[in-house]
């Protein structure tokens, strides 16, 4: 079993997920998956709950050898693709963890359940009972492989957050010259035709359409949702702190930023959902206010100070 996870590993990650799989693991997951179903299969019919229990032990620690492989695994990649291979053991360590919610379920480990449970419940009888009423409410608590299925899913957690973090510090690295720019001093435009997208973001909207493609063809549809959706508030927060609140701009700066950003930013997200703006509510409020009218600003402006006035509290947004 060692010297199969250890050779595994290290040949089949190198492999490019089939587009039709739905679960888009490395190969040797499900050979693994197979060998826990045939450990099953043989001490199931076991007599006693004690045996049985004892094989259930021998599983766990198979399961939790096989996430310290696939973690030192990923902590070991770098250079070129190291994305789309953490990618892959993301969807392994989500389709193992699948796996084990199902086998949860079947009838076999639900009494392998009871008799631990059991065995557990004479050794603890000192317990308060609110502590008892506690552990009852967790969602997961109602199977045996609820430990090994908690690392499972913090490894999986952890993954997915690399993907994110590695993407954002490197949009944020493109994003220098971007955030630099003269937006006081530009120029308006009469037709809104006349414009493009500002040169010096070319760089970071490349990198972002680029990861989110290679995100989209390795990951599983469920993953992809959730790291394409935090890459999008990240650089949303991101771009309105360190862009929107950290310059001053003239009517020709609020509307280029406003053309970058809904002609060229939320398109990036527009093939994922139908409403990319629900995920960059700062850019979109920004661009709202960088572009109302002299009018409607003189109003606002009346209406906080207002505000200030009647609540005591000094209004601070600028």
């Amino acid at each position: 079993m060692d010297a199969m996870l250890s050779d595994s590993l290290q040949t089949e990650i190198v492999m490019e997920p089939s587009e039709i799989e739905e679960f888009k693991i490395m190969p040797f997951a499900e050979i693994f998956i197979t060998l826990l179903q045939t450990i099953t299969e043989r001490y199931e019919g076991l007599p006693q709950p004690g045996h049985r229990l004892q094989f259930l032990e021998l599983q766990l620690e198979l399961l939790d050898d096989f996430r310290v492989r696939l973690l030192q695994l990923g902590n070991a990649e770098n250079g070129e693709g190291i994305d789309s291979k953490i990618a892959i053991i993301a969807n392994t360590t989500h389709y193992i963890e699948n796996v084990l919610v199902d086998w949860g379920q079947m009838l076999h480990f639900l009494n392998l359940y009871y008799y631990k449970n059991q065995s557990e419940i004479t050794k603890t009888r000192n317990l308060l009972s609110s502590e008892l009423d506690n552990s009852l409410t967790d969602v997961d608590t109602d199977t045996v492989f609820v430990e090994i299925l908690s690392l499972y899913r913090h490894m999986k957690k952890d993954l997915l957050y690399a993907l994110v973090d590695s993407t954002v510090l490197k949009a944020r690295y493109c994003s220098k010259n971007y955030r630099r720019e003269s937006w006081s001093r530009m120029t308006i435009m009469k037709d809104m035709r006349s414009y493009s997208l500002t040169p010096s973001a070319c760089p970071m909207f490349e990198l972002l359409g680029t990861k989110l493609h290679q995100f989209k063809k390795y990951l599983t549809v469920k993953l992809f949702i959730v790291v394409w959706r935090l890459v999008a508030q990240q650089i949303d927060v991101f771009l309105y702190e360190k862009l929107v609140l950290a310059n001053t701009f003239n009517e020709g700066g609020a509307k280029q930023f406003k053309f970058d950003t809904m002609r060229n930013l939320l398109p990036l997200f527009a093939q994922y959902t139908d409403k990319p703006d629900s995920y960059y509510t700062h850019l979109n409020e920004a661009c709202i206010l960088l572009n109302i009218t002299q009018g409607s600003a003189l109003l606002l402006k009346d209406m906080l100070t207002a505000l200030e006035g009647a609540t005591g509290v000094e209004d601070k947004r600028g």
